[in-house]
């Protein structure tokens, strides 16, 4: 589906406020956004401006998965 997908940072580290900065890559393009509580906010460029909507969904699906596993495993 993406390509090397990768936590960046964890922003906030053990504070309530903590979230994980991540980039992946999808036909070409590189993708940054910021996950928190099963909610991904983007960076610009927004992925739905190069892709559309049902790939969008699947991409973030993808996402949520591999940050719980790895959430999981901390």
């Amino acid at each position: 589906m993406y390509h090397q997908f990768q936590i960046t940072k964890t922003l906030f580290q053990n504070q309530i406020h903590e979230r994980f900065s991540f980039s992946l890559q999808y036909q070409g393009n590189d993708f940054q956004g910021i996950y928190h509580d099963g909610m991904i906010n983007w960076f610009n460029p927004h992925p739905l401006n190069r892709i559309g909507e049902q790939q969008l969904g699947k991409i973030e699906a993808g996402v949520t998965t591999n940050m719980h596993q790895f959430l999981v495993s901390m």
